[in-house]
């Protein structure tokens, strides 16, 4: 007798059930997904751990009882936010997990002076923060990394642990790896510059373990404490380093050596600038850094010597595993050596399990390893690159029938679809973190990218031979020299390409959104054809999106001032309708170790659409005010530019001079009495300096020339901005006795809050709502000084200040004032018609 009814209707469902079940070819993809998105959301919800850890509790019950009940489309969605809350929280626990003697727990007036301190030495010669960014000079220079063992507090030793930053000005003295060291540094929590559109310093360092970063100066004494406190492993493969970078130098040039030792050993410190910005500008930068594509040479050699000799495939994984991570410490142990070697052992574990993995979760797990290690992995724009472009390139594989082609035609096509995928997939990260993208990188991956294959392959057998026997292959170091030679002309000529790199503005979350959407969608309409449709829609709605952001018609209005954090220096930004923007001076320092303009006042301009300056403005000819303005003008198209008339004997005057006489870019000096209405609804008066200018500072010239700056008033409809520059107390009082109109809702703070500067009474005059401080954190000068900030308070006035605060916004619609800072939100200070 056959069974009926229920047995039958169960044996169908089961059916189903492992057919879904089949169907799942990926399990891991999505769920990294949840996984990462609850990170970001934890960053940016600020919830408390307790929340995250509880809603994982009740998505894990219910994914329970619903596999329990066979409802497992609705246990694999509860499945999703059990993930996305295991990622919210371990982004949560991160802080819970420091011992309480750390030093994170550290109060920020413990560091405003010196501290004696001890530790070990956990990476010596640490590359520049910020990855692929070359922010610093490093002449002159040594950094390592110091895992903390002792400070002394009020002549008190106490127990620490955690680990700090170091920039030695001592370039003959180089510690070693697991080296004790004990010295005097000046400490301070990390700070970076806070502008929107900005890098993000303190989180690189802080996803580096890293918690403070200290200085010491030449006059500061370091003494050596003992040496073989690290890893033996990791300090036989910083020694083998050493020798291998010291053989490589003696045999080759210095620039083909510094190239290299960057594609070998990860050291990138050396390279010449023009080298650096070839490969920058070719799109093909990326293999200067040691990432996946250089783990996957040397895997791939050292799989194929394994089979030469009919090693095993099992052993010859696990021999693989032991050497790539070996290798990973060789290179140096950065971040992008690290996350290569785990995304290879991955791979091969599965060999040695004897597992066909799917390379889509092979790729996923090791996300989702790295992750649980250190979740604030995801905002490291390498991490972004490697998993996005690997990503792009497992797409293209997986979809363009390329086995199918005919040998010849699959060589000569893989490589333009691979390069294609990764060009596409990481344009908007791109675009993002650099501002630019490189289209020419789609045909000059083609041939350097094999090429810095064979080099990478070929260089480390030569700098092995170099440290075993240096006297017997000159040959080969000849020829290593030509292949670095071509690999270098070839980035150049790609890099003179017309249109080889593109300047682009970074685009938003929901452009990024509608962009993956769309893309993704027209990959997959042959497929689907209901994402026809799809495609149409993200494609229709980020062309709305880049539109209203291009185009003055769907603008606001309002007046927009951002003071930047430009260190000690000035550099604001001023908004105005139509999408005009004025540049009153750019920040800078007094010397040529960062480049303000490059790195801080550029990545601004761009983050918020602007394309042209249409007004430059330098208040005075000093470095922390003129320096930032070079970048500008190389990278913008400028307008005008406006000064006082002050000529300087800098460097920098004078390229600033003979580079508008070269574009022919009208330049004006102006005085007192000058207004102009060109910029309307917006009117902008010049209040000082007079002509001619005096010059009677008892403190000496430097002062004559603050006090000469630019003094403007910009007003629009009701409210009213002071912009003084740096006038000390002789210029405020010459305007006081002109009784020039500085009656302003919003003043920035003359001189930096200096104390010959901001008297009583030209605050008496301006009665401003709102002041603003540009100044340098924990800078020489102690800006603002005491003295001032008494006299702010005094009348009650709201003080921001950069070094605190970060970038400070102001923005008006001509009759109510809201500020906003990088760290705070906005809000409503002032409104009211302006007195007269």
């Amino acid at each position: 007798m056959g069974e009926t009814g229920p047995s039958t209707a169960l044996r169908a469902q089961d059916a189903e059930w492992r057919q879904e079940i089949d169907g799942v070819r990926r399990p891991l993809v999505p769920l990294i997904l949840a996984f990462l998105l609850g990170i970001v959301a934890a960053r940016l919800l600020q919830l408390p751990t307790l929340v995250w850890f509880l809603a994982g509790l009740v998505a894990a019950g219910l994914t329970l009882l619903s596999a329990a009940y066979h409802r497992l489309r609705v246990a694999g969605i509860l499945l999703l936010l059990l993930f996305f809350s295991l990622g919210a929280g371990r982004l949560g626990v991160e802080s819970h997990l420091l011992p309480p003697h750390h030093i994170d727990h550290l109060p920020e007036e413990v560091l405003e002076q010196p501290l004696l301190i001890e530790g070990v030495v956990a990476s010596p010669n640490d590359p520049l923060a910020g990855g692929d960014r070359e922010i610093e000079s490093e002449a002159g220079r040594v950094r390592v990394l110091l895992d903390l063992r002792t400070i002394w507090l009020a002549g008190r030793e106490i127990e620490v642990t955690g680990r700090v930053r170091l920039t030695l000005l001592h370039p003959e003295f180089v510690p070693a790896y697991g080296e004790r060291i004990r010295g005097q540094f000046k400490l301070r929590q990390p700070r970076g510059y806070g502008n929107p559109g900005g890098f993000d310093y303190p989180l690189y360092l802080r996803s580096q373990g890293v918690t403070l970063e200290g200085w010491a100066g030449k006059g500061d004494t370091i003494e050596r404490r003992g040496t073989g406190e690290g890893n033996p492993l990791l300090t036989w493969a910083y020694t083998l380093r050493n020798r291998m970078i010291r053989a490589v130098n003696g045999l080759l040039p210095p620039d083909q050596a510094s190239l290299l030792v960057a594609l070998t050993l990860g050291a990138r410190s050396d390279i010449p600038r023009q080298t650096t910005e070839a490969f920058q500008a070719s799109g093909t930068y990326h293999i200067l850094a040691i990432s996946g594509l250089n783990v996957s040479i040397l895997a791939g050699a050292l799989f194929f010597l394994l089979k030469a000799v009919r090693v095993p495939l099992r052993p010859s994984a696990l021999l693989s595993m032991g050497l790539i991570t070996f290798y990973a410490a060789l290179a140096g142990g950065s971040v992008s050596v690290v996350r290569a070697a785990v995304m290879a052992d991955v791979y091969l574990l599965g060999l040695v399990l004897d597992r066909e993995a799917d390379s889509f979760n092979t790729l996923a797990l090791s996300a989702l390893g790295l992750l649980l290690w250190q979740p604030l992995f995801l905002f490291d724009v390498g991490f972004q690159l490697t998993f996005v472009a690997t990503g792009a390139i497992l797409v293209a594989v997986d979809r363009v029938p390329l086995i199918s082609l005919p040998p010849p035609w699959r060589w000569a096509v893989t490589p333009v679809v691979l390069s294609v995928a990764a060009f596409f997939g990481t344009a908007p990260i791109l675009a993002s973190t650099f501002y630019r993208i490189s289209p020419v990188g789609i045909l000059a991956n083609l041939p350097i990218v094999p090429l810095s294959g064979l080099l990478t392959g070929a260089g480390m057998l030569f700098a092995v031979l170099a440290t075993v026997i240096p006297r017997s292959i000159g040959w080969f170091a000849t020829l290593i020299g030509l292949l670095i030679d071509l690999l270098v002309n070839l980035a150049g000529w790609f890099a003179r390409v017309p249109f080889a790199s593109v300047t682009i503005f970074p685009p938003s979350v929901p452009m990024v959104v509608c962009y993956y959407l769309a893309l993704g969608a027209w990959i997959a309409v042959a497929w689907r054809r209901w994402l026809r449709w799809m495609a149409c829609v993200a494609t229709l709605a980020l062309a709305i999106l880049v539109s209203a952001r291009m185009f003055p018609i769907f603008q606001n209005g309002q007046v927009r001032m951002t003071v930047l954090d430009v260190g000690q220096g000035d550099g604001i930004v001023l908004e105005l309708p139509g999408k005009r923007t004025i540049l009153i001076d750019g920040g800078g320092l007094f010397d040529d170790r960062f480049d303000i303009g490059e790195q801080v006042v550029v990545p601004f301009l761009l983050s918020r659409w602007i394309g042209r300056v249409d007004l430059m403005v330098l208040t005075h000819p000093h470095a922390d005010h003129l320096n930032g303005l070079q970048a500008v003008l190389r990278r913008f198209p400028v307008g005008q530019v406006w000064d006082s008339g002050q000529r300087a004997a800098m460097p920098a005057y004078l390229w600033l001079e003979e580079t508008l006489r070269y574009r022919r870019i009208p330049h004006k000096i102006l005085h007192d009495g000058y207004r102009t209405s060109e910029f309307a609804p917006v009117q902008i008066a010049v209040l000082h300096p007079a002509n001619p200018m005096p010059h009677d500072s008892p403190r000496g010239h430097f002062s004559d020339v603050n006090s000469n700056s630019l003094v403007l008033t910009v007003r629009y409809g009701k409210a009213t901005l002071l912009l003084p520059g740096d006038i000390e107390q002789e210029a405020e009082g010459l305007l006081l006795e002109q009784g020039a109109d500085l009656q302003a809702q919003v003043l920035k703070v003359p001189h930096h809050g200096g104390r010959t500067s901001s008297s009583e009474p030209f605050l008496a005059r301006v009665q401003p709502k709102i002041a603003i401080v540009s100044a340098g954190y924990r800078n020489r000068f102690r800006h603002p000084h005491q003295e001032t900030l008494d006299r702010y308070r005094a009348t009650a006035i709201d003080l921001y200040r950069t070094d605190r605060d970060g970038a400070v916004t102001v923005t008006s619609d001509g009759n109510t004032v809201e500020v906003a800072t990088f760290r705070q939100p906005g809000r409503q200070l002032w409104q009211g018609s302006r007195q007269p």
